[in-house]
């Protein structure tokens, strides 16, 4: 038993295609660093299946465990850390890709420096609370031209609702319904997220010790926003570890430590080209594949305050 174990989510329903990729990656980077390799099969139907997906793995030394496809990632996570034996722990889900030599070492080190309890690849400042202000001051500045600009835009007013749906195919025409119901939905969304900045390590590629992480209050993950609350909300994993006097950072793969105050400037994650990432994932790749002026959309609602989103 080493005291690292990395923790790979494989989700049958997400495909065989995702794991590839993460074998290829996990072949391909050198860890630097002694660790033990436990693989969570989740959600696979049968035994003959699970045996496939085990083969995939053939002459790399790991640890199965198999769970249900229940509970999210995170309500998986923590189910393997109960059963997993190293003293830290580092969790990567199904569309991880390691794309730096000595990736787990770069962890090893932000991890053991004063004061650390949490280090993740990536993290972000957004806040679920920004497209709403963001479509406001905008209206507000722009909205009063003409009675027809302000028709327009008012009917499109509430058409963000969260950090998520800043993606094309959420941005829908609000209902007369979700038009008068916004406001209690903001306030629900303060009430449970608060304002940016909201500083929160992404639940991607993060590294902390088993103990404090079996300790921290988790909710059912009964729905997607039981995640996102945990990921960013007011009881977020993140403000749970800064509770109990520790400090989140991002590591990028030249082995840089970045506090929270410097993690636009990483270069990790929906900044410049990313090019400092040590562990990339589907939402890094979003970024990576986008046209600029998507890539805007996203760099805004990471790093910049809602008052002063630009579209160009």
């Amino acid at each position: 038993m080493h005291e690292i174990g990395v923790i790979y989510l494989y989700r049958f329903a997400e495909g065989e295609r995702a794991a590839l990729h993460f074998l290829e990656s996990y072949r391909k980077h050198p860890a630097g660093i002694d660790h033990d390799l436990y693989v969570v099969f989740k959600g696979f139907p049968d035994q003959a299946t699970l045996a496939a997906g085990r083969a995939l793995f053939a002459g790399i030394p790991f640890t199965s465990m198999e769970l249900d496809d229940s509970g999210y990632d995170i309500g998986s996570y923590l189910r393997a850390a109960k059963i997993a034996s190293s003293r830290r722990l580092i969790f990567l889900n199904t569309f991880s890709q390691i794309v730096g030599n000595d990736w787990l070492k770069c962890f090893d080190r932000a991890f053991k420096m004063n004061n650390v309890g949490l280090v993740g690849a990536t993290g972000s400042w957004q806040a679920n609370t920004s497209s709403y202000e963001a479509a406001l001051v905008n209206h507000i500045r722009y909205g009063w031209r003409s009675k027809k600009k302000w028709a327009n835009r008012i009917s499109k007013f509430f058409g963000f609702k969260s950090e998520l749906n800043l993606f094309p195919q959420h941005q829908r025409r609000p209902s007369i319904g979700r038009y008068f119901l916004a406001p209690f939905e903001y306030v629900r969304r303060f009430y449970e997220y608060g304002r940016f900045p909201n500083p929160h390590i992404r639940t991607n590629a993060f590294m902390i010790e088993r103990e404090l992480f079996l300790s921290l209050n988790f909710p059912v993950f009964a729905s997607k926003q039981d995640v996102y609350r945990f990921e960013s909300g007011r009881k977020s994993l993140t403000r749970q570890v800064l509770a109990n006097g520790l400090k989140p950072v991002v590591v990028g793969r030249d082995g840089v430590v970045y506090e929270i105050s410097e993690w636009r400037l990483s270069s990790t994650f929906w900044t410049n080209e990313q090019d400092n990432l040590v562990v990339a994932d589907n939402r890094t790749r979003d970024y990576a594949q986008a046209k600029q002026l998507f890539r805007r959309r996203l760099e805004n609602g990471a790093w910049i305050h809602p008052w002063l989103w630009t579209s160009r």
